[in-house]
C-alpha cells in the first residue's frame, strides 16, 4: 500500500475511548466522531492539489492557496454518514456521493463474509475526481474492497482513492493493501482481532447502530 498513516494525539486519544465507552449515548458518540475528523482533517486533505489565485485584503493584493483538485467525498453508510458533516464543512466545495453497502456471512468464520450493495447515488465522470471514502470501521475489509472495486470499475484511478477511517482490523487493512497498493488509508487505531461474526476487538460496537441510537 502507498501509505498506511496512524493519525494520533493525545485529543484523538480522548475522544477514542468516548466512542469505544458503552455507556456513550448517541449524541455524545455522534460528537465525539466528528471531534475526530476535525482532528483528522489536516491529514486526510494532504494529497489534495491547490493552485494560486491572487486576492486583495484590506490593506494590500496576495498570494493565496485553493482546492484545484475536484473532490468527491463518500460516506460508506451508514456509519460514513457520522464522519460526513464535519468534511462537508470543511471542503464544501466537494461534491457529494453515497454508497450503501450490506454485510453477509455465509460461515462461522470471519472470513465468509461478502457484500452487496443496496444504494449508489454518484455523479457522472468519476474519472475526474480525487475521492476521499468515509467509514467509521474497517473489520474484516469486504465491504471496503467492494465499494473501492466498484469506483475503479468505473474510471476512478486506484491512487486517487483515499480511505478515512477511525479503527481499523488488521485483517482489512491487510486485504485493502494487498487489492490497492497505490492507495491511501488513514485510521486512528488499528485492532488485532476480529470475533467470528466480524466484529473488531476491543472495537467500539456496531458504529451505525450507536450512531442512529439503536
Amino acid at each position: 500500500m502507498k501509505n498506511i498513516i496512524t493519525v494520533s494525539n493525545p485529543l484523538i486519544d480522548h475522544y477514542l475511548g468516548v466512542i469505544r465507552d458503552e455507556q456513550t449515548g448517541k449524541n455524545e458518540f455522534a460528537q465525539a466522531i466528528e471531534s475526530i475528523v476535525y482532528l483528522m482533517s489536516s491529514s486526510i486533505t494532504g494529497n489534495i492539489g491547490t493552485a494560486k489565485k491572487t486576492v486583495k485584503t484590506p490593506l494590500a493584493d496576495t498570494e493565496v492557496a485553493y482546492f484545484f483538485d475536484k473532490i468527491l467525498v463518500i460516506p460508506i453508510l451508514r456509519a460514513g454518514l457520522a464522519m460526513f458533516e464535519p468534511v462537508k464543512r470543511i471542503i464544501p466545495s466537494a461534491t457529494f456521493g453515497y454508497l450503501g453497502i450490506k454485510r453477509n456471512q455465509s460461515g462461522t468464520g470471519s472470513k465468509d463474509f461478502s457484500a452487496d450493495m443496496y444504494y449508489c447515488n454518484l455523479p457522472p465522470n468519476l474519472d475526474e475526481y480525487k475521492v476521499l471514502m468515509l467509514d467509521v470501521v474497517v473489520a474484516t475489509g469486504v465491504s471496503t474492497k467492494h465499494c473501492i472495486d466498484y469506483l475503479i470499475e468505473r474510471g476512478v484511478k486506484e491512487e486517487n482513492i483515499t480511505l478515512a477511517s477511525l479503527i481499523c482490523a488488521s485483517e482489512g487493512i491487510e486485504k485493502i493493501r494487498d487489492n490497492y497498493p497505490s492507495m491511501d488509508l488513514f485510521t486512528c487505531a488499528i485492532d488485532e482481532v476480529l470475533t467470528e461474526k466480524g466484529y473488531i476487538l476491543p472495537g467500539l460496537g456496531d458504529a451505525g447502530d450507536r450512531y442512529n441510537g439503536y
